[in-house]
């Protein structure tokens, strides 16, 4: 008889697995409790916007990630590598254009000189540019229990450097404003935007787990089905228990979930504020009174992403700064977001159209040492386990989760 494997949670993890372990002639169900499939990479249709759950990109230089989507079909497209800068100013706010500070670190810092770091700083940026290139992602992850911000700190970047430039980027990535992540998850993240460009696909971020979907058959994923139950060879839906091999959960179930938030405010402008494919870096992050980390306008990247020639600008706002502030409502945190913006584009501003505000718990997991030294070992459980918590909050730890798993279960559950 052919084994038969249950998988819970149709998130890109679970789509992966189903899609594998279906090639390799296992007979597998697809659990998910929602009506569609994606789990945290979702995207709304709003009155002809595209709004993705939470600012989503896909990173080309992921190793595994690139050989699993064929980002051609999805008709990516890319931001502009680096950023751009915004020093706020109750009088005049000053926007700085780096190009390409991991690629063309010379080149593109050269007129930020004088503001966002020394000579010293860009020559550091360009050492470890080049060390971490030359590393495997397993030689990044097999060592290292420094915070972020303690090993910036250990290179030499000034404090004043690292405040403007990476607690703005990084804290975005890691929805943490402290540079506690894991050194180990920077490195590597930096090894990754060194190798490959942000990008979008042209129908949203949900793209990606429709491209899985859409080659499982339909019968196997189990939409609006709820798993009341599992255990290592039995699941229970709608009170029936259905018998399988193994089983696969590929979603967080612990009690304990991780405390990183994230809001993200979507707005219509008559023309984007932006004159470039680029993200804005907002260089006083770590001042009080501030809260956005980052804006990035998706319809310049891809226009599909607006109707009729207007901006989607996107604010992503990291929730423990909302949290320092008391700013617990959507309400209170999107006051606050419309009076720092007047603060960076004037009257502008004044013309953006409120369309979603968002608030997205358990964003990403917690990242620690502890985690990263079991990278490359998976001990056989009972019950077979994958999803970004695993291993680090990413496109890229998903997938090699979900590979780990589907190692597991080709040993534990032999073919005839």
């Amino acid at each position: 008889m052919v084994p038969k494997i249950a998988v819970i949670g149709a998130g890109i993890a679970g789509l992966y697995c189903t899609k594998t372990l279906l090639s390799d002639g296992y007979e597998v169900e697809l659990f998910e409790k929602s009506d569609r499939v994606g789990g945290r990479m979702k995207t709304d249709l709003v009155d002809g916007y595209q709004l993705d759950h939470g600012f989503h990109v896909i990173q080309t230089g992921y190793d595994l990630t690139k050989q699993i989507i064929d980002y051609e079909k999805l008709s990516v497209k890319a931001f502009e590598p680096g950023a751009k800068v915004i020093r706020p100013s109750k009088n005049s706010s000053r926007i700085w254009r780096l190009s390409d500070p991991f690629r063309r670190p010379f080149s593109s810092f050269r007129d930020a000189f004088g503001f966002f770091a020394s000579p010293f700083d860009m020559l550091r940026i360009l050492k470890i540019r080049r060390r971490v290139r030359k590393m495997s992602v397993e030689e990044i992850f097999a060592e290292g229990d420094m915070s972020t911000q303690e090993w910036l700190l250990k290179q030499g970047f000034s404090q004043s450097f690292i405040d403007r430039f990476f607690s703005p980027l990084f804290g975005g990535i890691f929805l943490e404003s402290e540079l506690r992540t894991n050194e180990r998850l920077f490195k590597f993240i930096f090894r990754t935007m060194s190798n490959g460009d942000m990008v979008l696909p042209e129908n949203g971020i949900q793209a990606v787990p429709n491209y899985l979907a859409s080659q499982i058959p339909k019968e196997v994923i189990h939409l609006n089905s709820r798993v009341e139950s599992f255990a290592k060879d039995s699941v229970t839906v709608s009170g029936v228990e259905k018998r399988f091999d193994a089983v696969i959960v590929a979603y967080d179930n612990r009690k304990k979930l991780s405390s990183k938030h994230v809001w993200t405010i979507y707005f219509s402008a008559p023309n984007s504020p932006l004159s470039s494919k680029h993200i804005m870096l907002n260089s006083k992050i770590k001042s009080p009174d501030n809260i956005i980390s980052y804006l990035s306008v998706p319809s310049d990247v891809q226009p599909s992403y607006s109707p009729g020639g207007r901006a989607l600008v996107c604010v992503t706002v990291v929730g423990d700064k909302c949290e320092e502030l008391g700013l617990l409502t959507k309400e209170q945190v999107t006051n606050k977001v419309i009076e720092e913006l007047s603060g960076w584009f004037g009257k502008t501003s004044n013309d953006w159209s409120l369309i979603a505000v968002q608030h997205i718990a358990n964003a990403l997991p917690e990242t620690d040492s502890e985690i990263f030294t079991s990278l490359n070992s998976s001990p056989p459980e009972e019950i077979f386990r994958c999803g970004d918590y695993m291993v680090h909050g990413s496109v890229e730890g998903t997938f090699i989760s979900a590979k780990r798993a589907i190692d597991d279960v080709r040993q534990k559950v032999v073919m005839n």
